[in-house]
């Protein structure tokens, strides 16, 4: 049975506390505080900035903190993209960041990130016109020293949108290169157009393909490496070391280029 009652400020930091062992130069967040239950504060905002306080806290002041803060729903539209309006379609924690005068956001009119912190402008600035692959948000994440990836009131296998980034850099036959002419809203609010690049699914295999939904990546991770997890209000937070789990989803993908399917394509049109 679910636990029903409401939790606090002391239950965030003590559960932070269990998932966050050392100090760390970014951290990524992602997931659904919905999920954690009720808890005692006005709003989601002074929620956030409790969870936000306590990590700061635990990891230390310089920590940068990261999320992903998509608009997919643009994609093949020609509504234009705002680095400071566009919501994001990933819920609570990503509004939360975009709302708050201190992040950075990246310019891709899709897959965009922010992050708050002293390498924000590193992780999110003058970045590649690429979703993933070299000068991403996610490459940059990747060159920090100890990167931890935390996922909030979700399996972290649902809340892996760095798998992509391994997908891209180990060219899976399942997907290609699209390229995208986009509105953009400038500072002094023009509107141009500007190129963007996404790696796509073939669109003759998105609706026959099986998603793994990432369970295999963590099955394979987590033969040598700890995924920490703690208990907070109704629902469960938990953290992994980034690179780490780069390093070896990298392995198992060497193993089987297809480890993000359920099983190979059924039909494979890049295929001679």
């Amino acid at each position: 049975m679910k636990n029903k009652r409401p939790y606090g400020k002391d239950e965030i930091f003590k559960s932070f506390k269990e998932i966050i062992k050392d100090k760390h130069d970014v951290i990524f967040i992602s997931g659904n505080v919905g999920a954690l239950g009720l808890h005692s504060f006005k709003s989601k905002k002074e929620l956030l900035d409790t969870i936000i306080t306590a990590i700061l806290e635990i990891s230390g002041p310089d920590t940068t903190i990261m999320t992903s803060t998509f608009s997919l729903n643009l994609a093949n539209t020609d509504i234009p993209f705002d680095i400071n309006k566009t919501p994001s379609m990933h819920g609570a924690i990503a509004n939360y960041f975009l709302q708050r005068p201190d992040r950075i956001r990246s310019l891709h009119p899709f897959t965009s990130f922010a992050a708050i912190g002293p390498y924000a402008n590193y992780l999110c600035t003058k970045n590649s016109r690429f979703s993933y692959g070299i000068d991403s948000p996610y490459d940059r994440l990747l060159s920090m020293n100890n990167p931890l990836t935390i996922s909030i009131g979700m399996p972290p296998n649902l809340t892996c949108s760095i798998i992509h980034h391994v997908e891209f850099i180990m060219h899976v036959p399942y997907r290609y290169i699209k390229e995208f002419y986009h509105p953009i809203v400038k500072e002094n609010g023009s509107i141009t157009r500007e190129f963007f690049y996404m790696h796509v699914i073939y669109h003759e295999i998105y609706n026959v393909i099986k998603r793994d939904r990432n369970r295999k990546f963590f099955q394979y991770f987590q033969k040598n490496n700890p995924i920490f997890m703690s208990e907070l209000g109704s629902g469960k937070i938990f953290s992994y070391k980034t690179k780490d789990f780069f390093n070896s989803a990298i392995e198992l993908m060497k193993k089987d280029i297809y480890s993000w399917l359920e099983e190979p394509p059924p039909i494979r049109p890049y295929r001679n």
